[in-house]
């Protein structure tokens, strides 16, 4: 991968599970939408919630396969509480090798998109804000309300500063896009994956521990 095109987006953080769904869909949708360099049917969606507008593909492949990849998230968030996951999306040619009876294939990956998503209440915790027991005084419900409104605003402005930055990047970068050969709408294959933030970042410091901790061999005399 060393010639792909790496970009890291701002992590986001929401309050709810379905803000998780909202926002990824947002992300990865744009993403798509703008390397979709085939004959596309486009689709306009509203985020009323965060007052945003994006575009995607009309087509059902590609939506089932976002769809899946953001109820994976929530199910990894379910089973790591508190923990924000790492989603990366990589799009990538792909070669065949010839082996020994048949021919292997590669994939050289090209751009890749990351972006981190994390939730501050518990995926699948059972019990709604509107149905528990206040003890507190409306001035406590009123400070809530108003830090609520401050994190929707924060989060509105970050989500579009996330979409200019996609726009920004596909008009400005293109020299790294190999030739299209394809007439679907979505020209290049693609993968989404989950995983922890760190995961890749351990990867790559015990990579470096193992070269720095790794001594040179002796030259034959």
């Amino acid at each position: 991968m060393s010639n792909c095109e790496v970009v890291n987006l701002p992590p986001l953080e929401v309050e709810h599970p379905h803000q998780v769904q909202d926002v990824l869909r947002c992300v990865l949708h744009t993403v798509l939408f703008n390397r979709a360099l085939g004959l596309v049917r486009p689709r306009e969606v509203d985020l009323d919630l965060f007052n945003i507008s994006y575009v995607q593909c009309v087509d059902r492949g590609l939506e089932r396969v976002v769809d899946e990849k953001v109820g994976a998230v929530l199910h990894w968030m379910e089973r790591h509480p508190g923990k924000p996951a790492q989603v990366s999306l990589k799009f990538f040619e792909k070669r065949y090798k010839q082996a020994w009876f048949s021919k292997q294939e590669e994939r050289l990956y090209w751009e890749e998109w990351n972006v981190t998503v994390g939730c501050t209440s518990q995926i699948g915790a059972v019990g709604h804000a509107g149905g528990r027991q206040r003890s507190k005084t409306t001035s406590i419900d009123t400070h809530d309300l108003q830090e609520h409104h401050e994190k929707q605003v924060r989060l509105q402005g970050l989500l579009r500063a996330i979409l200019m930055q996609i726009l920004q990047h596909v008009n400005n970068k293109k020299e790294h896009i190999p030739p299209v050969v394809s007439s679907d709408a979505v020209t290049f294959p693609y993968e989404i994956s989950v995983s922890s933030p760190d995961t890749s970042q351990s990867s790559l410091v015990a990579l470096k521990k193992l070269l720095t901790q790794t001594k040179a061999p002796q030259m034959l005399t």
